[in-house]
């Protein structure tokens, strides 16, 4: 009995690890708002212009902050 349920154990375990990795992969979907791709930047590269939404809802270009000649950083994410 005990050797059956850690076998079962053992199961979903593997399972569970190979899901992870095929979502990471990209091959699954994590739900129906992912669209990860894989993108061309690396790390060092200068960012594209983007336009972007402000916590006030105001859009605002990247050139227009880092104009002053001061660093920024950008953290993407989800806010949940």
């Amino acid at each position: 009995m005990l050797i059956a349920a850690a076998a079962a154990v053992g199961v979903v375990a593997l399972g569970g690890f190979a899901y992870m990795q095929l979502m990471k992969k990209g091959y699954i979907k994590y739900n129906e708002y992912d669209r990860r791709v894989e993108g061309r930047l690396r790390v060092g590269d200068v960012a594209p212009d983007l336009e972007l939404t402000m916590y006030d809802g105001v859009a605002v270009r990247l050139s227009s902050l880092w104009s002053d000649g001061k660093p920024l950083f950008l953290v993407f994410g989800s806010c949940t």
